[in-house]
């Protein structure tokens, strides 16, 4: 059988030490709970970031020295005639590649979304909560 009693007691607290008890409870809770979705956003950007950088890495690396070895071919097969029109043609060719890759990651990075979004998100609806029943 239930305590009709302890029930009430519960929901209703006696005193004003149990009630702010209760209360320090709910928001010891609700921070804790806080605390852990920012831990877990934390732990999502530093993978994140881990895997960008690796990847930067190994395009930077990739694309060098195929690069490298694409214009020592090509410069080897003009090597009889034209060889400097071959050189000036691949130069520019990889100016514009950089200036198109440098705009892009520019843009990129002027339209990242905010770090720790969902957190922050989480903050403002216990804060409207908090507003709405202090009005109330």
């Amino acid at each position: 059988m239930i305590d009709n009693e302890s029930t009430t007691e519960r929901l209703h607290p006696q005193t004003f030490s149990d009630a702010l008890k209760c209360a320090l409870a709910a928001l010891s809770a609700a921070l804790h709970t806080r605390l852990q979705l920012f831990a877990v956003e934390l732990e999502e950007e530093r993978e994140r970031l881990k895997q960008t950088v690796i990847l930067t890495f190994l395009v930077v690396f990739g694309f060098s020295l195929g690069f490298i070895i694409f214009i020592i071919f090509l410069v080897a097969l003009f090597l009889a005639n034209g060889w400097i029109a071959a050189l000036g043609c691949l130069a520019l060719l990889f100016l514009c590649i950089g200036t198109i890759a440098a705009l892009m990651l520019r843009k990129q990075f002027l339209t990242r979304p905010g770090i720790f979004t969902a957190t922050l998100a989480e903050l403002a609806k216990d804060r409207d909560r908090v507003r709405a029943a202090a009005h109330e």
